[in-house]
């Protein structure tokens, strides 16, 4: 039998946030997040992140049900960023006056949400492993 050949996917590119300024926001993402800039975008770990000024009023976060066990309904953020340190990372942006979530410890992992300056929600991740 003749093998498909098809196009995959290999990976994200970029992650696109949607900011109302560009020069302030990229300046609250190194200082609170410790991303890098790289030429047009920032950079955490070798993900590529666009900030981009918004036309309108939209931010990053859907509602759903799909997320806790018991169908209760949640903001889901559009991103999940991983973090080698998320206490640390918590006490920095809790310390900084973020607008941020509980940090919740599950058996394997552990993670909390906060949001931007303009309003997404993003979501930080760490393994017990990592």
């Amino acid at each position: 039998m003749e093998k498909e050949n098809r196009a995959k996917l290999l990976g994200i590119d970029g992650v696109y946030i949607p900011v109302t300024n560009r020069k302030k926001s990229e300046e609250w993402y190194v200082e609170h997040l410790g991303m890098e800039r790289g030429g047009d975008y920032l950079l955490a770990g070798r993900q590529e992140i666009f900030l981009r000024e918004r036309l309108d009023e939209q931010v990053l976060s859907f509602q759903t049900n799909q997320w806790f066990e018991n169908g209760d309904s949640y903001v889901m953020p559009f991103v999940c960023f991983r973090t080698s340190d998320i206490d640390a990372l918590y006490e920095h942006l809790r310390t900084l006056g973020v607008s941020i979530g509980d940090l919740i410890v599950h058996s394997w992992f552990k993670e909390f949400d906060f949001c931007d300056p303009d309003g997404n929600k993003i979501k930080i991740w760490q393994g017990s492993k990592d």
